[in-house]
């Protein structure tokens, strides 16, 4: 691919021992397999109650183009990976998890479609679904069934946790407004609005992701969002 500068946001909230350790071998492999202007890597610490300074201290060791985005109270995935898009220099930006949820080849499929598309969306298979809790796997098949029926969007399983976008797309992605989950679909919503193209492709999880449990409160504060959504869809943002 075209050489670009790459910028990687990744927020986090209390992540698992020897986060640091895992992002070091992941971005290592990514960077053996491709050639880049620069790379960016910005991890937004969004309210843990747990220290991470040490860890990221030994990651700017290894990639010194690393920086710490933290704030004191817990705002949500979608509010956490605003902050970061804002601060991203990079002509290609991509987002995922703290833990890399999703295979190297994942993440390097939607760095190389960006040559094709504004917008790559990564979507999850059936594998993914038996991979996780049960419950979060019913939440997840029907949220997609309610995009499915009610948007109409390039794909209905907008909530996989790796995407990536030109810089073109970074007001867009600034313009959202929710701030946990469905910042995703709120951030599609907007990009096949403004007709931004959009390309769909699989992505993989790595075996020993362990995904945590749903937490339901959340849950129901995001069926409200959808709703918000659904009706700026069928009338129109105000």
């Amino acid at each position: 691919m075209k050489r670009q500068s790459l910028t990687i946001v990744l927020p986090c909230y209390n992540p698992d021992e020897n986060w640091h350790i895992n992002i070091k071998q992941q971005i290592a492999e990514i960077l053996s397999q491709i050639s880049l202007d620069a790379i960016e890597i910005l991890v937004i610490n969004d309210g843990s109650k747990i220290a991470i300074d040490n860890e990221f201290s030994i990651l700017q060791a290894s990639f010194p183009n690393c920086k710490l985005i933290s704030y004191a109270t817990n705002k949500g995935k979608g509010y956490a990976l605003r902050q970061g898009v804002k601060n991203a220099t990079g002509d290609i930006i991509i987002y995922t998890d703290i833990d890399f949820p999703y295979t190297v080849q994942s993440f390097l499929t939607v760095l190389h479609q960006l040559e094709n598309h504004d917008l790559i969306i990564g979507t999850r298979d059936d594998s993914y679904f038996h991979h996780i809790p049960k419950t979060r796997a019913f939440i997840s098949r029907g949220l997609k069934f309610l995009i499915k029926k009610t948007f109409k969007l390039p794909t209905s399983d907008t909530q996989g946790g790796l995407k990536g976008f030109r810089k073109s797309l970074q007001p867009v992605f600034l313009k959202t407004g929710i701030n946990r989950y469905l910042f995703d679909l709120e951030f599609i919503y907007l990009a096949a609005k403004q007709n931004y193209t959009i390309g769909i492709y699989p992505i993989e999880l790595r075996q020993e992701t362990v995904v945590r449990k749903t937490n339901l409160k959340v849950i129901l504060k995001e069926f409200m969002n959808l709703i918000q959504l659904l009706i700026r869809s069928k009338f129109g943002d105000s």
